[in-house]
């Protein structure tokens, strides 16, 4: 994470306008619409939104289904099932649904109480704080580590112009490619905080930037999903300063509190900020972990102490998380380890994990100020089982383990939970940036909710594939038509590519050369000059298809792109032959 330092005279009114300045895009089905639509009595649109949020362990959203249940609101009146989802809100710690659970149960017989006990619990298995469709456990099996390429060329990022002054603090972050030549490609912003200078300073910083080229079996490879993170923040910032972000955050933390999920994000955005806990201490809630007394002394992790691990045709499943509790001898040996997850590990990952506990032999940073047993630890272990690609080299990193202290806070002091509480709430712009590394369950709940961005990016997560099925490749087809609709280039250009790729059909084959067309107008893009000649080409018209590819090769040199496939692309067309992708 980058660090810029600023040292200057604040600006109170200044500060204080722009950190209420920040505007979340709200998802099609939220909570928050849900409840709009709920206050206005159009019960039946609530509803259906509700449950859509319900179902990603949103615990209000289960509590207002119970409701709805149970005051025939939208839905025909069933005390069974408003029990069911009171029962459910509960688990997941809406405690106001117990007094309402009571005057439910009253009304129930016996038997019906069987039942919608029974009910509760299969919405609980599903639903619940450790169901398996809970949005908790949807970073399980997902890739939770991502290495970048060493950065080959690393300018500085400017402090915005208009903020140096004033000494505001701000942060944003991106998500993009590293093609064959190392350069960033297709940047995406993920955030920026609390206005829109600060990511365009980062941006400027990634389209200078220049990463490490990965050859891997004789070939170079593209880097799929990188991110980068650069925080604008000042150590010497003022006491009245400090105190009016204090505010801000009060007033957030009661609105965030009340079930506001943009509220929610944006507490989560600032607690980011503000946040003071360095990269190798990781903050968990009490109700989580009793951790010690004092912060155990920090620990200097070598690289050879991670694990070893290839790909294993018998492990069900790409990515693996899970983590353990662990304390530490004054010698640096694990003492004692406690398991810190619920859910299903395959047994040759938890061996592996276990045996490279065993053989850890840690340093402490401040060896002179440990004079008994140090912990816990969270050590966080990944493991990646996903077969070779033959285009990404994301692959290459198949394991990570990190080790970190533990603060206790409350939970609502935690970034993280505001930022999962507003995704279970529907909140579009948060379930993209969890899901943004190709966490496709949050990516698809974002994108099916018709934001942009989560469009565009779980049709490329999808499209990382060497061959997609039917319906997989009908659903990157919808998205991508949805967001070309909307105006974004990259989603042009995907669908461009999609069709010249794999489709025989004139009509297809036609739109692909449309589409080129407006991204063309826009921008000089030498991928989106390849489709159409690609395009072009398939339909016999090999004449354009020359003219399109040696404009594509002009530019792909005018722009550092990787040359070989686009000058084999030519040759093929010169001599009348569809080049294979």
């Amino acid at each position: 994470m980058l660090f810029v330092d600023i040292y200057k005279e604040k600006d109170m009114k200044r500060l204080a306008l722009l950190l209420g300045s920040l505007l979340s895009v709200p998802a099609v089905a939220d909570a928050n619409k849900a409840m709009d639509l709920y206050l206005n009595q159009n019960y039946q649109q609530a509803f259906n939104l509700f449950l859509d949020t319900a179902h990603l362990g949103h615990a209000k959203s289960q509590f207002n289904i119970g409701v709805q249940y149970l005051r025939g609101q939208g839905v025909k009146v069933d005390p069974i099932m408003a029990y069911s989802y009171l029962t459910l809100a509960l688990d997941n710690g809406f405690m106001m649904a117990k007094q309402a659970r009571l005057s439910v149960e009253k009304r129930l017989s016996e038997t019906q109480l069987l039942e919608a006990e029974k009910r509760a619990q299969a919405l609980i298995k599903l639903y619940g704080a450790k169901g398996t469709d809970n949005l908790e456990n949807k970073f399980v099996y997902a890739r939770s580590v991502n290495p970048t390429p060493k950065r080959t060329i690393n300018p500085d990022a400017e402090y915005p112009s208009g903020f140096t002054r004033d000494g505001i603090p701000g942060f944003a972050s991106y998500l993009f490619d590293i093609d064959r030549n190392g350069v960033p490609r297709d940047l995406v912003l993920l955030q920026s905080y609390p206005d829109a200078a600060f990511g365009q300073s980062i941006k400027e910083k990634l389209e200078n930037s220049r990463y490490q080229i990965l050859k891997v079996s004789g070939t170079l490879r593209t880097f799929t999903n990188a991110q980068f993170s650069g925080v604008f923040r000042s150590d010497s910032m003022s006491p009245e300063t400090k105190a009016n972000i204090v505010s801000k955050q009060k007033q957030l933390l009661g609105q965030a509190k009340a079930g506001d999920i943009n509220a929610q994000a944006e507490l989560a955005s600032m607690l980011t900020l503000m946040g003071d806990v360095v990269e190798y201490v990781v903050e968990l809630a009490p109700e989580q972990v009793v951790a010690a007394q004092e912060l155990p002394i920090r620990i200097f992790f070598k690289d050879e102490m991670q694990p070893s691990f290839s790909y294993d045709q018998d492990i069900e499943g790409n990515f693996h998380n899970f983590s353990y509790l662990v304390w530490v001898d004054p010698q640096g040996k694990v003492s004692k380890k406690k398991p810190f997850y619920s859910h299903v590990v395959p047994q040759q990952l938890i061996d592996n994990a276990l045996a490279t506990l065993e053989k850890w032999q840690l340093t402490y940073l401040e060896p002179q100020k440990v004079k008994a047993e140090q912990g816990p630890y969270l050590v966080e272990f990944f493991y990646n089982n996903e077969p070779k690609n033959t285009r990404f080299s994301n692959y290459l990193t198949r394991s990570n383990v990190s080790i970190k202290a533990v603060v206790n806070k409350p939970k609502e002091q935690l970034a993280d939970y505001w930022r999962k509480e507003a995704a279970k709430g529907g909140h579009a712009e948060s379930l993209f940036l969890l899901g943004a590394n190709c966490n496709l369950p949050l990516l698809s709940v974002a994108a099916k909710n018709e934001f942009l961005p989560a469009q565009v990016q779980a049709a490329k997560c999808i499209l990382q594939n060497d061959e997609l099925t039917t319906d997989e490749q009908q659903l990157v087809e919808n998205w991508l038509q949805q967001a070309s609709g909307k105006g974004s280039l990259i989603a042009k250009r995907e669908l461009a590519g999609l069709y010249a790729r794999t489709s025989n059909m004139r009509s297809e084959l036609e739109q692909a050369i449309a589409l080129g067309k407006e991204v063309i107008d826009e921008i000089d893009d030498p991928w989106m000059l390849e489709f159409m000649a690609a395009a072009y080409a398939k339909l016999g018209q090999f004449e354009d298809a020359v003219s399109l590819q040696k404009q594509a090769v002009k530019q792909a040199w005018s722009k550092d792109y990787f040359m070989a496939p686009f000058e084999q692309r030519l040759m093929a067309y010169e001599n009348s032959e569809i080049a294979p992708w």
